[in-house]
């Protein structure tokens, strides 16, 4: 009986080991373009510089600042959000698509006009390739309503 099974063992191990070793008879090349699949690097915002400091105002001046930046990646984006924290600062920027290796900049405007002493701006910026970024402009604003002498 132990012959008979392990005559039936080897049969079945024979069979399972030819049909995993076939070879198809005609064989088809299925060739891929070269690029084909590769997916191409997003757009990347990279910015000069990402932090300006103003210096010195006097309350009521205008001032501006234009962030140069350059899309770095292998494809191109769009701002998707340039938002200013507070309405004291207005942006300017290219609303078009910002094709690979180009540059471009967001002009930043800060309207002093209320404001005094050491000031701290932000603006969020968002691109349609999904990368987020804080531009910071800073500030120091003498206003004649809080002239205080600090050193009586």
């Amino acid at each position: 009986m132990i012959k008979k099974y392990s005559i039936l063992f080897f049969l079945a191990a024979g069979v399972v080991l030819t049909a995993c070793q076939s070879q198809p008879t005609s064989q088809t090349n299925h060739s891929v373009p070269s690029g084909f699949g590769k997916k191409k690097n997003p757009g990347i915002i990279e910015f000069t510089k990402e932090i300006h400091n103003f210096g010195t105002l006097k309350e009521g001046e205008i001032v501006a600042y234009s962030f140069q930046f350059k899309n770095s990646g292998g494809a191109p984006f769009r701002l998707t959000k340039v938002e200013p924290a507070c309405g004291c600062l207005s942006v300017q920027y290219d609303k078009e698509e910002i094709e690979n290796q180009a540059t471009s900049a967001i002009e930043v405007i800060f309207h002093t006009e209320g404001e005094w002493g050491n000031q701290i701006k932000t603006i969020s910026i968002e691109t349609s390739a999904g990368e987020a970024k804080t531009l910071t402009i800073g500030a120091f604003v003498e206003n004649k309503n809080f002239n205080l002498n600090l050193n009586n």
